[in-house]
């Protein structure tokens, strides 16, 4: 399953962290390493499968933790509306 990112967000990284401010909403956002990690991921084109495989082999833990941890996040981020399935 691949992700598209919504336009009209300004992301700014920080560190090990991403910030992205939604003007429309006057909202900013910021993610953790993990969160950064999977958002650049996402703005690679790179689909769940590839970005769970990467998160398990970071993080050294299991490929469910890592998929429980991916749906979650994406799952706000399509709420906040700055990703959308593709």
């Amino acid at each position: 399953m691949k992700f598209k990112i919504n336009k009209g967000f300004i992301v700014q990284k920080v560190g090990d962290k991403s910030t992205i401010f939604d003007g429309e909403e006057s909202a900013l956002y910021t993610f953790n390493r993990t969160g950064s990690v999977i958002f650049d991921k996402l703005k690679l084109d790179w689909d769940k499968e590839k970005i769970v495989n990467y998160l398990a082999k970071l993080y050294l833990i299991a490929k469910q933790a890592a998929e429980n941890d991916f749906d979650e996040f994406t799952d706000e981020l399509i709420k906040s509306k700055i990703i959308k399935k593709a």
